[in-house]
């Protein structure tokens, strides 16, 4: 074989264990949850809630903050990994309009890095048992139901599937998730009183149906969930979120007073900068799976014919050389990169002569 024939040969090869390096290996290694994972939403909306100093003071008639205007950070960012396994911790501040902090809520999940789905703590640390989704979607979301975990309940419930749409410039997946149960979770449920007197609860409702309760009457707490997520369809990326969260004091399943309700929308700054990174994840993404791997293989198939097709014409010039009675020293040398052989010229010697010198 010829040299350039085989150097051809020699990157086609290459060319196709880079592309079987990057389709096979680097991109299942690369899709799935960093070890420096972190992502961040913005909110806007109202809340109302308890006031802490008024129910200090004992002015219940003046308790309850309706419709607040607020702002929300959530952060959801990498702990710990573990193989296949990534310890979130997803956390939002609530802030008021003075910026005063209203209210933070946060948890720490154990999940699968690719499909976001429960996984067993790894030794040594902390998370909480759950069992669905629960600080985000599945890196490639598909067309169908998923069990998604509320935490406030601490119930799995469906994320349903409701068709798709466009966001931001992306295509994207709707979810929406509905909950509704009594108040179990501890670190919610134990910052709440179990009980107030009588008269506080009809100071906060006048309309409260106490009927023959107590002095004392002992309190339920049920919360409810309705949110709408629109998911990337390429990364899993939850580009926006519409959530509206409540937590109701009950006096045998009837409503006293609200102890808490939020309704928050992402801002639009925040659905950009997360399209963005949708968009970026999606081309890194294509390159490693496909246009750099099938690119590969296709250049390796064009030099390896290239090859093919130096060598046979090689071959051929070789046939007619031989056909013509020898071979053309020259052409030859010329066609490998070598010099051709010198001849030297020697006068014949005839008999009875000698040599010139």
């Amino acid at each position: 074989m010829r040299r350039a024939s085989w150097i051809l040969s020699s990157v086609s090869v290459l060319l196709v264990a880079a592309g079987a390096v990057s389709k096979f290996a680097v991109y299942p290694a690369l899709h799935q949850m960093p070890e420096d994972a972190e992502g961040k939403m913005q909110f806007q909306g109202t809340i109302t809630a308890l006031d802490p100093q008024a129910m200090q003071r004992g002015d219940f008639a003046n308790a309850v903050i309706r419709d607040l205007p607020v702002t929300a950070d959530r952060k959801v960012e990498a702990v710990h990994t573990s193989g296949s396994t990534i310890v979130l911790n997803d956390r939002t501040d609530v802030f008021g309009p003075t910026g005063q902090v209203v209210s933070v809520s946060e948890h720490r999940y154990a999940v699968h890095r690719e499909n976001l789905l429960e996984r067993p703590t790894p030794k040594g640390e902390r998370a909480e048992p759950h069992v669905g989704l629960s600080a985000g979607f599945p890196l490639t979301p598909e067309k169908r139901d998923y069990p998604f975990w509320d935490s406030e309940t601490q119930t799995t419930v469906p994320a349903k599937y409701d068709g798709s749409t466009d966001r931001q410039g992306r295509k994207v997946y709707i979810y929406r998730i509905v909950a509704a149960g009594p108040l179990a979770d501890k670190t919610v449920k134990d910052a709440l009183p179990p009980a107030l007197p009588k008269t506080a609860l009809l100071a906060l409702n006048p309309a409260a149906p106490l009927g023959s309760q107590p002095d004392v009457v002992p309190l339920e707490y049920v919360s409810t969930t309705n949110m709408t997520g629109y998911v990337d369809a390429e990364t899993g990326v939850t580009i926006a979120l519409e959530s509206s969260k409540g937590i109701t004091a009950t006096v045998q399943s009837a409503e006293v007073f609200p102890v808490a309700k939020a309704s928050l929308t992402t801002t639009k700054a925040s659905e950009r900068d997360l399209a963005d990174t949708a968009a970026t994840g999606a081309l890194v993404f294509w390159i490693l799976s496909d246009a750099g791997p099938y690119g590969m293989w296709a250049l390796a198939l064009v030099l390896l014919l290239l090859a093919v097709w130096l060598e046979m014409r090689h071959r051929r010039r070789l046939a007619l050389a031989d056909e013509g009675g020898g071979v053309p020293q020259q052409r030859e040398s010329e066609a490998e990169g070598t010099e051709p052989p010198q001849l030297h010229e020697v006068d014949a010697m005839e008999p009875g002569r000698e040599q010139r010198p």
